[in-house]
């Protein structure tokens, strides 16, 4: 009988490779997020310690100058917080979509890997039924050589 022939094998192959990119898509994006966590996280430490640095100036006398530049200064890094939490916001839609494209890709590929097996076990059977009938016909002939 002949070898096992899955005639879906280049789509199997496709899915495969479609699922590795959405993996690493997926990988660079939670990476990407992570990044932007972090560079939120430094600027509000950022804003804690000016926070801090003003209160331990305040038992100072304070030019209005002074006042002034804290004042510009926590309005810089709130502004900052701003920005950088839309980023943290883009980049979390985007590990989200490519989750999604990832989730997909995985479905795909599963489905035809599942059509695979099947076809692989009735191939099995069929190659298991074939091997019988030969058995049985060599059983037969064996039978009525030793009957006559």
């Amino acid at each position: 009988m002949k070898k096992f022939q899955f005639r879906l094998d280049t789509l199997l192959k496709f899915r495969k490779m479609q699922k590795e990119e959405a993996q690493l898509k997926f990988a660079q994006a939670a990476n990407q997020l992570k990044v932007e966590q972090e560079h939120l996280s430094k600027i509000e430490n950022n804003l804690e310690q000016s926070v801090n640095l003003f209160r331990n100036c305040q038992s100072e006398v304070l030019t209005v100058d002074k006042l002034k530049s804290f004042h510009n200064y926590f309005d810089k890094i709130r502004e900052d917080i701003k920005i950088q939490v839309d980023c943290v916001n883009k980049a979390e839609l985007l590990r989200v979509e490519c989750l999604k494209v990832l989730e997909s890709a995985v479905k795909n590929y599963e489905a035809v890997g599942n059509l695979r097996a099947k076809r692989l076990l009735q191939y099995q059977a069929e190659v298991l039924s074939e091997e019988q009938k030969i058995l049985d016909e060599l059983g037969l002939q064996n039978y009525v050589r030793k009957s006559r």
